[in-house]
């Protein structure tokens, strides 16, 4: 049974990463279970054992690259005891990532999610728990805060730093007015979560959200 099990998460992998070299290169008009188990070679009900629907689908690629992110900060962050200084580290963390090639995928997702119900689903899961973990580091930094209120701070944050990647982020060759953008953008999210000024943290990210 574990050799199975382990054979299965292999197969898993395999389709995951096929998914995404098909949004990659043909975009979301391209993805479907036929065309990622042609890729990886087996039957499309071998694919659907795993992975029934097209929304389950794309929803395990994209989890499967929020996960990633996701440890990737909490490794970060894990040993820093100060509130403010472990929100400087995910921030910087967060906005180096804006330059990784993996970052394309999550554009994809935005494309798709003005068109396609299931893109628009999991666009919401992915970015709502990135925004409730951003929620209670801030919260961590002021108690008084709501729940609700740092929420909506922190979808503020979000939206700045994943926007930042719009202009300046993988593969953009940004004008000369905007080359200081995301140390404007990372000053105004500082502000916004009570943070202290303090030194840009200089992390490399490992992967895309």
């Amino acid at each position: 049974m574990a050799d199975r099990n382990r054979r299965g998460d292999a197969l898993l992998e395999e389709v995951l990463d096929a998914a995404e070299e098909i949004l990659e290169k043909h975009g979301s008009e391209g993805l479907s279970v036929r065309a990622v188990a042609q890729r990886v070679g087996i039957s499309v009900g071998n694919l659907q054992y795993h992975l029934p629907t097209r929304a389950k689908l794309l929803d395990a690629v994209f989890s499967r690259r929020a996960e990633q992110f996701k440890s990737e900060l909490f490794e970060a962050v894990e040993s820093i005891e100060d509130a403010e200084h472990r929100f400087a580290v995910l921030i910087d963390l967060w906005l180096a990532s804006q330059h990784d090639a993996d970052q394309m995928l999550f554009w994809h997702l935005w494309a798709m999610s003005a068109h396609d119900a299931d893109a628009g689903s999991t666009m919401s899961a992915v970015y709502g728990e990135l925004v409730d973990f951003v929620a209670e580091l801030i919260r961590e930094i002021d108690g008084k805060l709501t729940r609700t209120s740092a929420r909506r701070r922190a979808a503020v944050i979000t939206s700045l730093v994943e926007g930042s990647g719009l202009f300046v982020g993988y593969g953009r060759e940004p004008d000369q007015t905007l080359k200081s953008l995301q140390k404007e953008v990372r000053s105004v999210v500082m502000d916004m979560a009570g943070c202290r000024d303090m030194p840009v943290h200089k992390i490399k990210s490992k992967k895309g959200r």
